[in-house]
Formats: C-alpha cells, structure tokens, sequence
C-alpha cells in the first residue's frame, strides 16, 4: 500500500514549499496511506476548518487573527480540536510566525507544526498534486517508458524482442528515458496516469550485447525525465500469419489498454526485418497527436474515395460505399490504398 509519513513529506517539500519545522517533532512517524485519498467526509488538504476533518490543515494569516480574538476557553477548544481529531499535520502559510499558544499545543499533542513562506492558496495547490502522486495506487509494468516528442510512451512485449534497442535509437533521436524494464504507474487523475522510474534503476537502459548503459552519463541531462503522463502504449510482437491475415487497413478505431481504470489508447507494431520501428513509433505519436486535436486520417482518407465514388458513379457508387465500404475499395479503386 502506497503510503507517506510526516518525516518524509517534509524533506521532500522542503525547498519547494519553503518550510521549516517549528513545532510536535515526535508525531514526525505520523503516516498518510492510500485509503486517505478515498475516506469518505474527510479531506486530504485544505484550509483551517474546526468541524469537517481535513487531515493536513493549512494556516493563514487571517486564520492566526481569528484564534487570537477567542477568549481562554474558546482558544483552548479550538486548539484541541485542531491538533486532534483526523488532523496529522499543520502548515502555517503566508510567511506567519507561529505564536506561542500554537506551538505549545503542537508540543502537546505531537501534531507536526510548520512554517511555510507560500500563499496558502498557492500552497495547498503546490501540496495536493504531490500527495495524490504519492499516495495513489502504484502498478509496475513491464516495458521501456519514454518521452517522445513530448508525450509519454510505453513500449511493451515479449522480453528479448527489442525494446530497449529501439528505446536506444529513439533517445537518439531525441527522446527522453523515464524508466527501462520495470516502469512504476500510478494515477494521478481521474483519466490520467503518471509513470516513473524506480529509484534503483534511475537513468539505466539494459542493451543485450553491450549492458547497463547509463543514459545521462552517454547523453547528457536532457535525456532522462523523471516522470512523464502516459499518452501512448506502443506494443512490438512478432507477426505470424494469421497476424497479417487479420489485420484492418483501414482500422478507424484503435485499441486500448486499461490501466488503473485508464483506458490508454493502444498501438501494436509487427517487428518485422527490414521496418524502422523508430520512425513508426514517431508517426504513430505524431498521429495520436493529431487524433487529440480532431483529425482522423483514415476517415478524411476514407471520405475522399466516398467523394469520388460520387463524381464517378453517381447514387449507384454511394449504395455501394454504404453496403461494403472496405469492399469497395479494395476491388475498384484498390490502386489509391498504399502500400
């Protein structure tokens, strides 16, 4: 189960979010788990609230103004109700100092106390994306992830058929590795996924016949990326027959891949002696690309000979596209599909 504690949320936010810690070090064990993203009433981050349990609360500075304007019981009240209840940590925003009676009562209850030089606004949008990262349900697959002209791609197959040589050629020319062999994916979104690299196998490509290539090292910073948003499953197998006997040419539809629930639009290449696998896997990008934007080419492909079957053969030809629009194509006007 994907899970983070307090300890570990500061070291790595400490830079970005500017904090330092003031107060309630012995709750630095505290533990955030994947099932706090999913309990229903309770929310993950967000701003001071007294009444509905939030388990990171984010201070402001009109928040400090109202604790100081309660009297001694209310203030001891709402300290209490703060520190405890479903609250694992405090972040006091907006570059406030934190007053006596907050710290005390962090002390007291070994709630972590923070200070932040951030906006709380800017904040608490800084944190939730990190927290659903972190905490989100993690899945490993096996297969070389890649940025490809911007987009995040997953090469998969069978072990041995090539993918890191082809991971290889297209660092090459130009992309950017994120994770060779065991990719780690994890839902950031409702429809989108993130992968990223274990840290163990961080910048490595495996290439049998010469090894462990250090990909940073050979190429430079430019070629590695931390994580990347999956976009593109390019899956390599090696053809037989009744591949080729099957296959659609004039496919309209792609298939897909499910992953955490995603559906991840999903591409298969035969690996075939001859083809350049590299090229394929950049058009096939630059045609997803061009999918996400509105345009299909075989349809617009498609469209055209509908067009001059029209001019052609009048209402006969337009009978016949509807009835067998592949079959019409591939007898007659066979010579415009290529090859």
């Amino acid at each position: 189960m994907s899970q983070l504690s307090v300890q570990q949320l500061f070291e790595d936010r400490r830079d970005k979010l500017s904090l330092t810690w003031v107060g309630g070090h012995r709750g630095a064990s505290r533990m955030l788990t994947h099932d706090a993203l999913n309990r229903s009433g309770v929310g993950l981050v967000g701003h001071l609230n007294l009444i509905h349990p939030i388990l990171i609360q984010a201070l402001g500075v009109s928040d400090i103004e109202y604790l100081d304007n309660l009297d001694e019981m209310q203030l001891a009240a709402s300290l209490e109700a703060l520190c405890t209840n479903e609250t694992l940590a405090i972040f006091l925003c907006d570059g406030a100092d934190a007053p006596r009676y907050l710290i005390e009562a962090a002390d007291q209850f070994g709630t972590p106390l923070f200070l932040s030089q951030k906006k709380s606004r800017v904040f608490v949008n800084l944190l939730r994306p990190y927290l659903q990262r972190e905490l989100s349900e993690v899945t490993t697959s096996h297969g070389v992830f890649l940025d490809v002209l911007g987009f995040g791609i997953l090469i998969t197959g069978d072990s041995q058929i090539g993918k890191s040589e082809l991971a290889l050629e297209l660092i090459s020319r130009g992309a950017g590795l994120v994770a060779d062999d065991a990719v780690e994916l994890f839902q950031i979104g409702p429809e989108t996924i993130q992968g990223r690299c274990p840290v163990l196998l961080r910048d490595f490509l495996e290439v049998r016949g010469i090894g462990v290539l250090n990909i940073k090292a050979i190429f430079g910073e430019t070629a590695v990326r931390p994580r990347k948003t999956l976009r593109l499953i390019v899956h390599l197998e090696r053809p037989t027959k009744e591949y080729f006997a099957g296959l659609d040419r004039l496919q309209t539809k792609s298939s897909t891949t499910t992953i955490l629930g995603v559906e991840i639009p999903t591409v298969t290449l035969a690996v075939v002696a001859g083809r350049n696998l590299a090229v394929l896997v950049e058009a096939a990008v630059r045609h997803y690309i061009l999918q996400t934007r509105g345009y299909d080419s075989t349809k617009d492909f498609l469209d055209r000979h509908e067009a001059a079957m029209r001019e052609q053969s009048g209402d006969g030809g337009v009978a016949r596209r509807e009835s067998d629009p592949v079959g019409s194509l591939t007898g007659e006007y066979s010579a415009y599909i290529p090859e």
